[in-house]
């Protein structure tokens, strides 16, 4: 159990500032009591560790957060104090690099925080350029899946030229990130080491809308703006929606070639960083939409950071996905004659001996059940996003749902069995859990995993590959599978075999995650010397259980027999267009 650590005051210079020194030894919890009475930033940095901080009040935790991923990086927390309320501060290491190790720890309290500098020398940006490539060519077994060496190449000899002419980590992180993407996995990673919003500007030059791309429409997507909720904007500060939609989908990562993600997640979850990042912070926002039928324009001041992060909080859109994802898995009667098995997510257990695996299980067994008791004939899986897990919970999913016996894979393999560039490795939360502290314990699990080396490849062993046999009782009537661009990993393997060996009527949208193979299993991540930046990928390429199939290409997410579109109406009415859908189907 980690020993809390209460960090003495050290220096208080005036009723808006503070600072404080410690160490915090692996495993350890510090505990700080904030200072200052006024509202204030609290600053707390590592250059040995990644922080995770929380904040409680009167014992309970009001915020918990991580928005900086590198290891010389910095929290940053707005600190509002109530009166006769007490505050306390509670951090700890999340990541090292290389190993783990007693971190220093600075914590200071001001009235205002200044702009990270992002600025490095273009021979700094080459350096880190070369090194990200080098980590990827002796650590990604996916680097060459979808594209040639020439290809690669190629991109790469562009990457220097630009890397010589970036000046600030946005212009570099540009680059790199188009490469990231290029490779195709969506389990590639590549971040900046602070959150972007430390680099930008503390002034009202936010964006005043929030958006939601809707079928290659961007409509917006806030109550009580000056522009109608439901409006299709056109452009902003003269960037039409196309090229706003392009440009932003660079920043997000894909199996293969699929887009339909990359060209939406980016309004989701990267209108606090990567948007500015793209497309800049303005003192004015000229807003092109269309409301009506007729186009009309509006020009806004720009708002402040905190109250844009309000705003994207309250997004009209959110209610409907805060429910539909209120529950990890459910089951529900959907109308005469059919059920529902609602999985929106892989993360709740971690294998076999979990108790949450058992419940699970017990869980499915209570669905058979139900369908078996009532005889029904028809049966939904909606995986609408549900991102993935453990490969463990979908297997046990697909052993009801199949008659056939089948595997996690045909095979998979990595490119090594010890980890190379070891001095670049970030020790990882993942890692850390699991007892492992630094490389030895790395190479150790992947010598057990992955023991078989030929012509250069090392294959994932046998008996951890095993054939998994249906379950007594299977269902066999009727599937409907429903899928967004968001399904993944674990969720979209699931999904391939649904529609490669059941009679689902697959209904939605292009995943995210392929069809026929993927890098999974294991992620590293390592840091760039230089900038800091962080960049990981899953190191098994995975040959997925899946037939080929007519609508099926190579490189593409599980393409759905149905594609579902909405109206403009549906999205200001909340209609779940893909039951609806299905409703329409029954009735034919």
């Amino acid at each position: 159990m980690a020993r809390p650590l209460i960090i003495p005051f050290l220096l208080f210079l005036n009723s808006a500032y503070a600072q404080s020194d410690s160490e915090l030894k692996p495993g350890d919890t510090l505990k700080y009591l904030p200072q200052s009475h006024k509202p204030s930033w609290i600053s707390v940095q590592s250059g040995d560790a990644n922080l995770g901080i929380a904040l409680f009040m009167d014992g309970k935790k009001i915020k918990e957060q991580d928005d900086s991923r590198g290891i010389k990086s910095m929290e940053r927390l707005y600190f509002t104090p109530e009166k006769g309320k007490k505050y306390e501060l509670k951090i700890w290491a999340k990541s090292y690099l290389e190993k783990s190790k007693t971190a220093k720890i600075s914590i200071t309290e001001s009235k205002n925080v200044s702009v990270l500098n992002g600025q490095f020398t273009p021979d700094q940006f080459v350096e880190d350029l070369r090194t990200f490539r080098s980590i990827r060519e002796k650590a990604n077994s996916g680097l060459y899946v979808y594209r040639s060496r020439k290809q690669i190449d190629s991109i790469y000899q562009q990457a220097e030229e630009e890397a010589g002419n970036s000046k600030t980590i946005f212009d570099f992180y540009k680059i790199i990130a188009k490469l990231t993407g290029f490779e195709g996995s969506c389990h590639n990673y590549t971040d900046l080491p602070n959150h972007a919003s430390y680099y930008l500007t503390q002034k009202p030059e936010y964006l005043p809308i929030t958006l939601k791309n809707i079928d290659g429409r961007l409509l917006q997507d806030s109550k009580d703006t000056a522009v109608p909720l439901g409006a299709e904007i056109l452009s902003i500060n003269g960037v039409p929606t196309k090229e706003m939609i392009s440009r932003f989908s660079q920043y997000y990562f894909s199996d293969g070639y699929s887009m339909p993600y990359k060209e939406t997640t980016g309004f989701e979850r990267g209108m606090l960083d990567k948007f500015y990042m793209e497309f800049g912070t303005h003192k004015k926002y000229v807003i092109s939409y269309q409301w009506n039928g007729a186009v009309k324009e509006i020009s806004l001041p720009g708002i402040p950071l905190e109250n844009f992060k309000k705003l994207q909080d309250t997004r009209y859109s959110l209610a409907f996905d805060k429910k539909l994802m209120s529950e990890k898995y459910s089951f529900s009667k959907e109308g005469e004659g059919i059920y529902r098995l609602s999985l929106r997510g892989f993360d709740f257990a971690t294998g076999k001996e979990d108790p949450a695996y058992k419940k699970f299980s017990a869980f499915l067994d209570q669905m058979m059940d139900t369908l078996e008791r009532e005889k029904i004939e028809n049966l939904i899986i909606d995986l609408r996003g549900n991102t993935g897990g453990t490969g463990a919970l979908y297997e046990k999913v697909f052993s009801y749902l199949t008659q056939r016996p089948f595997r996690d894979s045909h095979y998979a393999y990595t490119q090594f069995n010890e980890v190379p560039m070891e001095e670049k490795l970030v020790i990882t939360p993942l890692f850390l859990s699991n007892g492992v502290q630094d490389k030895r314990g790395l190479n150790a699990y992947l010598k057990q995993l992955y023991p078989k080396d030929i012509q250069g490849k090392y294959y994932w062993a046998d008996d951890k590959n095993p054939s998994v046999l249906p379950n007594d009782r299977t269902f066999k009537g009727q599937l409907y599978l429903l899928v967004d661009q968001r399904v993944a990993s674990a969720a979209s393997h699931l999904a391939s075999l649904i529609k490669s060996y059941t009679n689902a009527v697959v209904i939605g949208k292009e995943t995210v995650g392929g069809y026929y193979e993927h890098n999974g299993h294991l992620p590293l991540v390592y840091e760039l010397p230089n900038t800091g930046i962080q960049t990981g990928f899953s190191i098994v390429h995975v040959i997925q259980d899946a037939q080929n199939l007519p609508d099926q290409k190579r490189g593409q997410g599980i393409i759905p027999h149905i594609t579902i579109q909405q109206t403009d109406q549906e999205f200001l009415d909340q209609t779940d267009v893909y039951m609806k859908k299905v409703s329409e189907l029954r009735k034919q």
